[in-house]
């Protein structure tokens, strides 16, 4: 990855990993120290955190997928705004199966150096997803 922008990591990474299904990805996306400062559901640190959470997301909604919008960068920084699309199959959330089809806007702020994700501030309209699977 050290060949690539910072903005073809962030590219990358929603491809490789969420599109192509490929979490074997992640090691050499996210840098050992990396941390999300952002977290709904809790800090999320390394390749392990991000792991963890696609694996988590992937249980509930099989056929998840997060359609880049947007993307803007400069420097080690990139924007991308989002959208998460899918069907509620599993618990998430301590919500059991909806079977409700969910498209949910977020927006992700990446600090990229040496070719890894450093830092970053995900966040994603909660209230909406709430709403969508019928809890708020």
């Amino acid at each position: 990855m050290h060949n690539m922008t910072p903005r073809e990591v962030v590219e990358y990474y929603y491809d490789k990993v969420w599109s192509q299904r490929c979490p074997e990805a992640i090691p050499s996306l996210f840098a050992e120290e990396y941390v999300n400062h952002a977290g709904a559901r809790g800090t999320l640190r390394g390749p392990a955190g991000i792991e963890h959470n696609y694996r988590t997301t992937l249980a509930a909604f099989p056929d998840v997928a997060m359609r880049l919008d947007a993307v803007l960068s400069e420097g080690d920084q990139v924007v991308a705004r989002y959208t998460m699309l899918g069907t509620h199959q599993d618990t998430f959330l301590g919500i059991a199966a909806t079977g409700a089809a969910i498209s949910v806007p977020g927006i992700g702020i990446y600090r990229v150096d040496g070719g890894k994700i450093r830092e970053s501030w995900v966040v994603r309209d909660a209230l909406a997803l709430l709403k969508q699977l019928g809890a708020a």
